[in-house]
Protein backbone atom coordinates (compact mmCIF):
# COMPACT_ATOMS: atom_id res chain seq x y z
CA UNK A 1 0.00 0.00 0.00
CA UNK A 2 1.42 3.38 -1.01
CA UNK A 3 1.56 6.21 1.53
CA UNK A 4 0.86 9.86 0.81
CA UNK A 5 1.84 12.93 2.87
CA UNK A 6 -0.94 15.36 3.79
CA UNK A 7 -0.43 19.03 4.58
CA UNK A 8 -1.04 18.35 8.26
CA UNK A 9 1.83 15.88 8.39
CA UNK A 10 -0.31 12.75 8.88
CA UNK A 11 -0.02 9.71 6.55
CA UNK A 12 -3.05 8.36 4.72
CA UNK A 13 -3.35 4.69 3.86
CA UNK A 14 -5.68 4.90 0.84
CA UNK A 15 -4.15 4.31 -2.59
CA UNK A 16 -4.11 7.31 -5.00
CA UNK A 17 -3.42 7.85 -8.66
CA UNK A 18 0.17 7.10 -9.65
CA UNK A 19 0.79 10.65 -10.88
CA UNK A 20 -0.26 12.16 -7.54
CA UNK A 21 1.85 9.92 -5.39
CA UNK A 22 4.46 11.80 -3.33
CA UNK A 23 6.96 9.79 -1.30
CA UNK A 24 7.12 10.83 2.36
CA UNK A 25 10.44 12.47 3.27
CA UNK A 26 12.60 10.77 5.85
CA UNK A 27 13.04 12.90 8.94
CA UNK A 28 16.66 13.56 9.83
CA UNK A 29 17.34 12.25 13.34
CA UNK A 30 18.85 14.64 15.86
CA UNK A 31 22.60 14.43 16.38
CA UNK A 32 23.54 11.51 18.55
CA UNK A 33 20.13 9.80 18.40
CA UNK A 34 19.53 6.44 16.76
CA UNK A 35 17.81 6.14 13.45
CA UNK A 36 14.82 3.74 13.15
CA UNK A 37 15.77 0.17 13.79
CA UNK A 38 15.34 -0.76 10.15
CA UNK A 39 15.24 1.44 7.09
CA UNK A 40 13.85 0.43 3.70
CA UNK A 41 15.63 1.56 0.56
CA UNK A 42 14.09 2.28 -2.86
CA UNK A 43 14.19 -1.40 -3.86
CA UNK A 44 12.46 -2.51 -0.69
CA UNK A 45 15.61 -3.97 0.89
CA UNK A 46 16.02 -3.60 4.62
CA UNK A 47 19.09 -1.60 5.72
CA UNK A 48 20.90 -2.14 9.04
CA UNK A 49 20.40 0.47 11.76
CA UNK A 50 23.02 3.16 11.99
CA UNK A 51 25.19 3.69 15.06
CA UNK A 52 23.63 5.60 17.94
CA UNK A 53 26.63 7.91 18.17
CA UNK A 54 28.29 9.85 15.38
CA UNK A 55 31.99 9.69 14.55
CA UNK A 56 32.23 13.23 15.94
CA UNK A 57 30.94 12.04 19.32
CA UNK A 58 33.09 8.91 19.38
CA UNK A 59 36.26 10.89 18.62
CA UNK A 60 35.36 13.37 21.36
CA UNK A 61 34.81 10.78 24.09
CA UNK A 62 37.95 8.80 23.15
CA UNK A 63 40.07 11.94 23.31
CA UNK A 64 38.69 13.03 26.68
CA UNK A 65 39.12 9.56 28.17
CA UNK A 66 42.77 9.47 27.08
CA UNK A 67 43.37 12.87 28.66
CA UNK A 68 41.58 11.93 31.91
CA UNK A 69 43.53 8.68 32.22
CA UNK A 70 46.99 10.17 31.72
CA UNK A 71 46.41 13.45 33.61
CA UNK A 72 45.17 11.81 36.80
CA UNK A 73 47.80 9.07 36.69
CA UNK A 74 50.40 11.84 36.53
CA UNK A 75 48.72 13.52 39.52
CA UNK A 76 48.66 10.40 41.69
CA UNK A 77 52.08 9.01 40.77
CA UNK A 78 53.82 10.65 43.77
CA UNK A 79 51.61 8.97 46.38
CA UNK A 80 53.85 6.00 47.14
CA UNK A 81 57.43 7.26 46.98
CA UNK A 82 57.51 11.07 47.28
CA UNK A 83 56.80 11.02 51.06
CA UNK A 84 59.70 8.59 51.52
CA UNK A 85 62.18 10.81 49.66
CA UNK A 86 60.90 13.96 51.38
CA UNK A 87 61.20 12.35 54.81
CA UNK A 88 64.81 11.37 54.04
CA UNK A 89 65.54 15.06 53.55
CA UNK A 90 64.01 15.92 56.92
CA UNK A 91 60.75 17.42 55.57
CA UNK A 92 58.00 17.28 58.20
CA UNK A 93 54.85 15.22 57.77
CA UNK A 94 52.76 18.40 57.84
CA UNK A 95 54.66 19.94 54.93
CA UNK A 96 54.45 16.70 52.96
CA UNK A 97 50.70 16.70 53.46
CA UNK A 98 50.51 20.33 52.30
CA UNK A 99 52.36 19.41 49.08
CA UNK A 100 49.57 16.94 48.36
CA UNK A 101 46.80 19.37 49.36
CA UNK A 102 48.05 22.35 47.36
CA UNK A 103 47.25 20.54 44.11
CA UNK A 104 43.57 20.31 45.08
CA UNK A 105 43.57 23.94 46.25
CA UNK A 106 45.00 25.13 42.93
CA UNK A 107 42.59 22.86 41.04
CA UNK A 108 39.61 24.12 43.02
CA UNK A 109 40.39 27.81 42.58
CA UNK A 110 41.35 27.49 38.93
CA UNK A 111 38.39 25.41 37.70
CA UNK A 112 35.64 28.10 37.82
CA UNK A 113 38.00 30.75 36.42
CA UNK A 114 38.93 28.47 33.54
CA UNK A 115 35.27 27.60 33.00
CA UNK A 116 34.60 31.31 32.55
CA UNK A 117 37.41 31.59 29.97
CA UNK A 118 36.60 28.51 27.90
CA UNK A 119 33.92 30.05 25.61
CA UNK A 120 36.20 33.04 24.91
CA UNK A 121 39.45 31.28 23.97
CA UNK A 122 37.93 27.98 22.81
CA UNK A 123 37.34 24.69 24.62
CA UNK A 124 39.64 22.70 22.35
CA UNK A 125 42.55 25.07 22.93
CA UNK A 126 42.08 25.02 26.72
CA UNK A 127 41.83 21.23 26.67
CA UNK A 128 45.07 20.76 24.71
CA UNK A 129 46.96 23.53 26.53
CA UNK A 130 45.97 22.15 29.94
CA UNK A 131 47.20 18.66 29.09
CA UNK A 132 50.45 20.06 27.69
CA UNK A 133 50.97 22.09 30.87
CA UNK A 134 50.31 19.06 33.08
CA UNK A 135 52.74 16.85 31.18
CA UNK A 136 55.48 19.47 31.27
CA UNK A 137 55.06 20.05 35.00
CA UNK A 138 55.19 16.32 35.66
CA UNK A 139 58.51 16.02 33.85
CA UNK A 140 59.88 19.03 35.74
CA UNK A 141 58.91 17.40 39.06
CA UNK A 142 61.37 14.61 38.30
CA UNK A 143 64.25 17.09 38.59
CA UNK A 144 63.50 18.29 42.14
CA UNK A 145 65.52 15.37 43.48
CA UNK A 146 68.59 17.32 42.30
CA UNK A 147 67.77 20.41 44.39
CA UNK A 148 70.76 21.22 46.65
CA UNK A 149 68.85 22.34 49.76
CA UNK A 150 65.69 21.37 51.56
CA UNK A 151 64.31 24.88 51.02
CA UNK A 152 64.62 24.65 47.23
CA UNK A 153 63.33 21.05 47.25
CA UNK A 154 60.23 22.12 49.20
CA UNK A 155 59.70 25.38 47.31
CA UNK A 156 59.81 23.77 43.88
CA UNK A 157 57.58 20.92 45.09
CA UNK A 158 54.90 23.47 45.98
CA UNK A 159 55.39 25.58 42.85
CA UNK A 160 55.21 22.69 40.40
CA UNK A 161 52.22 21.08 42.10
CA UNK A 162 50.33 24.40 41.98
CA UNK A 163 51.02 24.77 38.26
CA UNK A 164 50.16 21.12 37.65
CA UNK A 165 46.85 21.63 39.44
CA UNK A 166 46.02 24.53 37.12
CA UNK A 167 46.93 22.42 34.07
CA UNK A 168 44.75 19.51 35.18
CA UNK A 169 41.90 21.90 36.00
CA UNK A 170 42.10 23.32 32.47
CA UNK A 171 42.18 19.91 30.77
CA UNK A 172 39.44 18.25 32.80
CA UNK A 173 37.13 21.26 33.05
CA UNK A 174 37.32 21.75 29.28
CA UNK A 175 36.79 18.04 28.64
CA UNK A 176 33.65 17.94 30.80
CA UNK A 177 32.31 21.05 29.06
CA UNK A 178 32.99 19.53 25.64
CA UNK A 179 31.35 16.16 26.31
CA UNK A 180 28.31 17.83 27.90
CA UNK A 181 27.94 19.97 24.77
CA UNK A 182 28.52 17.12 22.31
CA UNK A 183 26.24 14.67 24.19
CA UNK A 184 23.21 16.87 25.04
CA UNK A 185 20.92 13.84 25.49
CA UNK A 186 23.47 11.66 27.29
CA UNK A 187 25.23 14.07 29.64
CA UNK A 188 25.20 11.70 32.60
CA UNK A 189 26.60 8.80 30.61
CA UNK A 190 29.35 10.86 29.00
CA UNK A 191 30.46 12.58 32.21
CA UNK A 192 30.30 9.30 34.14
CA UNK A 193 32.60 7.64 31.61
CA UNK A 194 35.16 10.37 32.25
CA UNK A 195 34.73 9.93 36.01
CA UNK A 196 35.12 6.16 35.63
CA UNK A 197 38.42 6.72 33.86
CA UNK A 198 39.54 9.12 36.59
CA UNK A 199 38.67 6.59 39.29
CA UNK A 200 40.58 3.87 37.43
CA UNK A 201 43.63 6.09 36.93
CA UNK A 202 43.67 7.11 40.61
CA UNK A 203 43.57 3.43 41.54
CA UNK A 204 46.45 2.33 39.31
CA UNK A 205 48.54 5.53 39.29
CA UNK A 206 50.25 4.95 42.67
CA UNK A 207 50.97 1.31 41.78
CA UNK A 208 52.54 2.28 38.44
CA UNK A 209 54.57 5.00 40.14
CA UNK A 210 55.81 2.61 42.82
CA UNK A 211 56.88 0.00 40.26
CA UNK A 212 58.77 2.54 38.14
CA UNK A 213 60.41 4.03 41.25
CA UNK A 214 61.63 0.64 42.41
CA UNK A 215 62.87 -0.22 38.94
CA UNK A 216 64.71 2.97 37.96
CA UNK A 217 64.62 5.59 40.70
CA UNK A 218 62.87 8.89 41.45
CA UNK A 219 62.98 10.55 38.01
CA UNK A 220 61.66 7.68 35.89
CA UNK A 221 57.96 7.75 36.95
CA UNK A 222 57.73 11.47 36.20
CA UNK A 223 59.56 11.26 32.88
CA UNK A 224 57.45 8.34 31.63
CA UNK A 225 54.04 9.56 32.79
CA UNK A 226 54.79 13.15 31.86
CA UNK A 227 55.83 11.98 28.41
CA UNK A 228 52.65 9.91 28.19
CA UNK A 229 50.54 13.00 28.89
CA UNK A 230 52.39 14.94 26.19
CA UNK A 231 51.88 12.11 23.72
CA UNK A 232 48.12 12.27 24.27
CA UNK A 233 48.29 15.98 23.42
CA UNK A 234 49.70 15.05 20.02
CA UNK A 235 47.03 12.38 19.52
CA UNK A 236 44.21 14.68 20.59
CA UNK A 237 45.46 17.47 18.33
CA UNK A 238 44.41 15.30 15.39
CA UNK A 239 41.61 13.38 17.11
CA UNK A 240 39.66 16.01 19.05
CA UNK A 241 37.02 17.78 16.91
CA UNK A 242 36.73 21.55 16.90
CA UNK A 243 33.95 21.61 19.48
CA UNK A 244 33.93 25.00 21.13
CA UNK A 245 36.86 26.16 19.04
CA UNK A 246 35.11 29.33 17.90
CA UNK A 247 34.89 32.18 20.37
CA UNK A 248 31.47 32.47 22.02
CA UNK A 249 29.94 34.59 24.73
CA UNK A 250 31.20 33.54 28.14
CA UNK A 251 28.70 31.98 30.50
CA UNK A 252 27.55 33.90 33.57
CA UNK A 253 28.85 32.39 36.81
CA UNK A 254 26.70 34.73 38.90
CA UNK A 255 23.56 33.79 36.98
CA UNK A 256 24.21 30.07 37.45
CA UNK A 257 24.96 30.57 41.16
CA UNK A 258 21.71 32.55 41.55
CA UNK A 259 19.84 29.26 41.09
CA UNK A 260 19.24 27.67 44.52
CA UNK A 261 19.28 24.13 43.10
CA UNK A 262 22.88 24.62 41.93
CA UNK A 263 24.04 25.28 45.50
CA UNK A 264 22.32 22.11 46.73
CA UNK A 265 24.03 20.05 44.02
CA UNK A 266 27.44 21.64 44.72
CA UNK A 267 27.08 20.91 48.44
CA UNK A 268 26.19 17.26 47.75
CA UNK A 269 29.17 16.92 45.40
CA UNK A 270 31.50 18.55 47.96
CA UNK A 271 30.35 16.20 50.73
CA UNK A 272 30.69 13.11 48.55
CA UNK A 273 34.30 13.80 47.60
CA UNK A 274 35.26 15.14 51.05
CA UNK A 275 33.92 12.02 52.73
CA UNK A 276 35.79 9.71 50.36
CA UNK A 277 39.04 11.70 50.64
CA UNK A 278 38.85 11.80 54.45
CA UNK A 279 39.56 8.06 54.47
CA UNK A 280 42.96 8.47 52.79
CA UNK A 281 45.02 9.49 55.87
CA UNK A 282 42.98 7.56 58.46
CA UNK A 283 41.61 4.27 57.13
CA UNK A 284 44.95 2.48 56.73
CA UNK A 285 45.88 3.06 60.39
CA UNK A 286 42.48 1.79 61.55
CA UNK A 287 42.75 -1.32 59.39
CA UNK A 288 46.29 -1.97 60.64
CA UNK A 289 44.92 -2.01 64.19
CA UNK A 290 42.50 -4.72 63.02
CA UNK A 291 45.50 -6.77 61.79
CA UNK A 292 44.90 -6.20 58.07
CA UNK A 293 47.97 -6.92 55.95
CA UNK A 294 49.44 -4.24 53.70
CA UNK A 295 48.15 -6.14 50.67
CA UNK A 296 44.64 -6.34 52.14
CA UNK A 297 44.65 -2.60 52.88
CA UNK A 298 45.80 -1.87 49.34
CA UNK A 299 43.05 -4.05 47.87
CA UNK A 300 40.44 -2.26 49.95
CA UNK A 301 41.59 1.11 48.63
CA UNK A 302 41.61 -0.29 45.09
CA UNK A 303 38.04 -1.52 45.56
CA UNK A 304 37.05 1.97 46.66
CA UNK A 305 38.55 3.57 43.53
CA UNK A 306 37.33 0.96 41.08
CA UNK A 307 33.89 0.91 42.69
CA UNK A 308 33.64 4.65 42.22
CA UNK A 309 34.55 4.29 38.56
CA UNK A 310 32.16 1.42 37.88
CA UNK A 311 29.13 2.93 39.58
CA UNK A 312 29.73 6.32 37.97
CA UNK A 313 28.67 4.80 34.66
CA UNK A 314 25.64 3.09 36.18
CA UNK A 315 24.28 6.13 38.00
CA UNK A 316 25.06 8.43 35.08
CA UNK A 317 23.08 6.24 32.70
CA UNK A 318 20.15 6.04 35.13
CA UNK A 319 20.17 9.81 35.69
CA UNK A 320 19.95 10.34 31.92
CA UNK A 321 17.36 7.66 31.17
CA UNK A 322 15.01 8.23 34.11
CA UNK A 323 15.61 11.96 34.74
CA UNK A 324 15.98 11.17 38.43
CA UNK A 325 19.24 12.88 39.47
CA UNK A 326 17.68 14.35 42.61
CA UNK A 327 16.35 10.94 43.71
CA UNK A 328 19.79 9.37 43.25
CA UNK A 329 21.33 12.09 45.44
CA UNK A 330 18.80 11.35 48.21
CA UNK A 331 19.39 7.58 48.00
CA UNK A 332 23.17 8.06 47.97
CA UNK A 333 23.11 10.37 50.99
CA UNK A 334 20.93 8.02 53.03
CA UNK A 335 22.98 4.97 52.03
CA UNK A 336 26.32 6.62 52.84
CA UNK A 337 25.05 7.90 56.16
CA UNK A 338 23.72 4.49 57.13
CA UNK A 339 26.88 2.62 56.17
CA UNK A 340 29.23 4.90 58.10
CA UNK A 341 26.89 5.07 61.06
CA UNK A 342 27.14 1.27 61.14
CA UNK A 343 30.96 1.48 60.98
CA UNK A 344 31.55 4.36 63.40
CA UNK A 345 28.98 3.81 66.14
CA UNK A 346 30.51 0.57 67.54
CA UNK A 347 33.85 2.34 68.07
CA UNK A 348 32.25 5.25 69.92
CA UNK A 349 30.31 2.81 72.09
CA UNK A 350 33.48 0.72 72.57
CA UNK A 351 31.91 -2.38 71.07
CA UNK A 352 34.12 -5.08 69.50
CA UNK A 353 34.80 -4.56 65.78
CA UNK A 354 36.04 -7.28 63.43
CA UNK A 355 37.60 -6.95 60.01
CA UNK A 356 34.39 -8.09 58.34
CA UNK A 357 32.61 -4.78 59.02
CA UNK A 358 35.02 -2.46 57.11
CA UNK A 359 35.52 -5.12 54.43
CA UNK A 360 31.80 -4.91 53.64
CA UNK A 361 30.95 -1.26 54.29
CA UNK A 362 33.92 0.37 52.50
CA UNK A 363 33.37 -1.22 49.05
CA UNK A 364 29.61 -0.65 49.23
CA UNK A 365 30.19 2.98 50.19
CA UNK A 366 31.84 3.48 46.78
CA UNK A 367 28.42 2.92 45.21
CA UNK A 368 26.62 5.33 47.53
CA UNK A 369 29.20 8.13 47.43
CA UNK A 370 29.12 8.00 43.63
CA UNK A 371 25.45 8.99 43.81
CA UNK A 372 26.57 12.25 45.41
CA UNK A 373 28.90 13.03 42.49
CA UNK A 374 27.84 12.12 38.95
CA UNK A 375 24.08 12.95 39.23
CA UNK A 376 24.87 16.42 40.58
CA UNK A 377 26.41 17.49 37.26
CA UNK A 378 23.26 16.43 35.41
CA UNK A 379 21.04 18.16 37.98
CA UNK A 380 22.98 21.43 37.70
CA UNK A 381 22.74 21.42 33.92
CA UNK A 382 19.01 20.67 33.92
CA UNK A 383 18.37 23.32 36.59
CA UNK A 384 20.21 25.99 34.61
CA UNK A 385 18.30 25.16 31.44
CA UNK A 386 15.01 25.23 33.38
CA UNK A 387 15.78 28.76 34.52
CA UNK A 388 16.10 29.84 30.89
CA UNK A 389 19.90 30.02 30.70
CA UNK A 390 20.76 29.31 27.03
CA UNK A 391 22.43 25.94 26.58
CA UNK A 392 25.78 25.77 24.83
CA UNK A 393 29.49 25.66 25.53
CA UNK A 394 29.22 28.80 27.69
CA UNK A 395 26.78 27.13 30.10
CA UNK A 396 28.48 23.73 30.17
CA UNK A 397 31.90 25.35 30.75
CA UNK A 398 30.65 27.34 33.74
CA UNK A 399 28.90 24.33 35.27
CA UNK A 400 31.92 22.13 34.62
CA UNK A 401 34.18 24.65 36.35
CA UNK A 402 31.92 24.92 39.40
CA UNK A 403 31.48 21.15 39.62
CA UNK A 404 35.22 20.47 39.43
CA UNK A 405 35.85 23.23 41.96
CA UNK A 406 33.52 21.63 44.53
CA UNK A 407 35.14 18.26 43.83
CA UNK A 408 38.64 19.65 44.36
CA UNK A 409 37.73 21.57 47.51
CA UNK A 410 36.08 18.46 48.91
CA UNK A 411 39.22 16.46 48.14
CA UNK A 412 41.22 19.16 49.96
CA UNK A 413 38.99 19.51 53.03
CA UNK A 414 38.36 15.79 53.52
CA UNK A 415 41.90 14.65 54.45
CA UNK A 416 42.51 17.73 56.59
CA UNK A 417 39.32 17.34 58.63
CA UNK A 418 39.62 13.55 58.77
CA UNK A 419 43.19 13.75 60.07
CA UNK A 420 42.41 16.40 62.71
CA UNK A 421 39.28 14.65 64.03
CA UNK A 422 41.04 11.29 64.15
CA UNK A 423 44.06 12.76 65.96
CA UNK A 424 42.05 14.47 68.70
CA UNK A 425 38.92 12.33 69.00
CA UNK A 426 39.59 9.01 67.27
CA UNK A 427 38.69 7.28 64.02
CA UNK A 428 35.17 6.50 65.21
CA UNK A 429 34.27 10.18 65.50
CA UNK A 430 35.79 10.84 62.08
CA UNK A 431 33.54 8.19 60.55
CA UNK A 432 30.51 9.54 62.44
CA UNK A 433 31.26 13.00 61.00
CA UNK A 434 31.01 11.49 57.52
CA UNK A 435 27.67 9.91 58.46
CA UNK A 436 26.34 13.21 59.82
CA UNK A 437 27.35 15.20 56.74
CA UNK A 438 25.68 12.59 54.52
CA UNK A 439 22.47 12.84 56.51
CA UNK A 440 22.75 16.63 56.25
CA UNK A 441 22.77 16.33 52.46
CA UNK A 442 19.71 14.08 52.71
CA UNK A 443 17.77 16.55 54.85
CA UNK A 444 18.73 19.62 52.82
CA UNK A 445 17.92 17.97 49.49
CA UNK A 446 14.52 16.74 50.69
CA UNK A 447 13.54 20.07 52.27
CA UNK A 448 14.73 21.96 49.23
CA UNK A 449 12.70 19.70 46.97
CA UNK A 450 9.58 20.43 49.01
CA UNK A 451 10.24 24.19 48.88
CA UNK A 452 11.09 24.19 45.18
CA UNK A 453 8.15 22.22 43.90
CA UNK A 454 5.44 23.08 46.43
CA UNK A 455 6.08 26.10 48.58
CA UNK A 456 8.65 28.58 47.35
CA UNK A 457 9.27 30.92 44.47
CA UNK A 458 11.68 28.44 42.96
CA UNK A 459 8.84 26.11 42.01
CA UNK A 460 9.63 24.79 38.56
CA UNK A 461 6.61 25.78 36.50
CA UNK A 462 7.01 25.48 32.72
CA UNK A 463 5.97 29.07 32.17
CA UNK A 464 6.00 28.88 28.40
CA UNK A 465 3.38 26.12 28.52
CA UNK A 466 0.66 28.53 29.64
CA UNK A 467 0.97 31.08 26.84
CA UNK A 468 -2.45 32.11 25.53
CA UNK A 469 -1.11 31.95 21.99
CA UNK A 470 -0.58 28.18 22.24
CA UNK A 471 -3.34 25.69 21.65
CA UNK A 472 -4.11 22.94 24.13
CA UNK A 473 -2.12 20.30 22.23
CA UNK A 474 1.02 22.47 22.28
CA UNK A 475 0.55 23.06 25.99
CA UNK A 476 0.30 19.37 26.68
CA UNK A 477 3.40 18.56 24.62
CA UNK A 478 5.48 21.22 26.38
CA UNK A 479 4.38 20.05 29.76
CA UNK A 480 5.36 16.50 28.93
CA UNK A 481 8.71 17.50 27.44
CA UNK A 482 9.62 19.56 30.50
CA UNK A 483 9.25 16.69 32.89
Amino acid sequence: MELQTHENGNMEGSQKDANSQVPSPMETPPRGLATPEEAVDADGDQQPAKSRFTSHQIATIVGTLLAALTNMMAFSVITVFYPIEAKKRGISQTVIGMVFSVFSLSYGIGSPLIGKMIPIVGARFVFLAGSFFTGGCNILFGFIIDMPTNATFTGFSFAIRILEGLGSAAALTASAAIVASVFPDDVGKAVSLVETTIGFSLAIGPAVGGLLYNAAGFRTPFFILGGLVLSTVVVNYFLMPNEGNEAEESGSVSRVLSIPAVWVALFANFVGFAATASLQPTLAIFLDELNFSVMAISLLFVSLGLGYGLFSVIWGAIADAKKCARILIVVGASGSGGLFLLLGLPQILHLPVTGVLPSVTIPISAATFTMLATPTFVDMLRSAEWYDIPSGIGLTAVISGLWHSSYALGSLAGPLLGGVITEYYGFGYSIMTIACTSFTVLIITCLFGIWEFRCGKGRREPREAFSSEDNSNDQEMRLLSSK
